[in-house]
């Protein structure tokens, strides 16, 4: 009896420390959020070019007193649409996830020369970069 509660005890802690392990591991791999900053002032998307990995979320914050949006160049030319934010207003934010591989242009619609481009990396080969 004596050596069953050792063996269970002993079965426990290694329970423990795989548990905790991979929650460690599971929070380092978990891609960090990306927010970008919607400016008044050029480059107007802060940052202008952004690298992410797959599964990040992207936050784009309206820091000015007008109405902007986020719009995925492909709305407006006729090829897939990606992403479309609509009007956000002062203060607002618009926020995507999800994205698949692959560059993406995007650009204000009220205001056109505001422009930025989003680029969305395999997880396992940013890493690797």
């Amino acid at each position: 009896m004596n050596n069953l509660h050792w063996n269970l005890t002993k079965m426990a802690l290694v329970l423990l420390i795989v548990a905790m392990c991979l929650e460690t591991f599971l929070t380092i791999a978990a891609p960090p959020d990306l927010r970008i900053t919607i400016g008044t002032f050029s480059p107007h998307f802060s940052p202008k070019l952004a690298k992410i990995t797959t599964g990040t979320t992207i936050s784009w914050e309206n820091t000015t007193a007008i109405l902007h949006s986020i719009t995925h160049d492909g709305c407006t030319t006729g090829q897939r649409c990606a992403f479309d934010s609509g009007p956000i207003g002062p203060n607002q934010t618009f926020s995507i996830n999800d994205l698949p591989p692959g560059s993406y242009h995007y650009h204000c619609s009220f205001h056109p020369i505001m422009r930025g481009i989003l680029v969305v990396l395999e997880s396992d080969v940013a890493s690797e970069t």
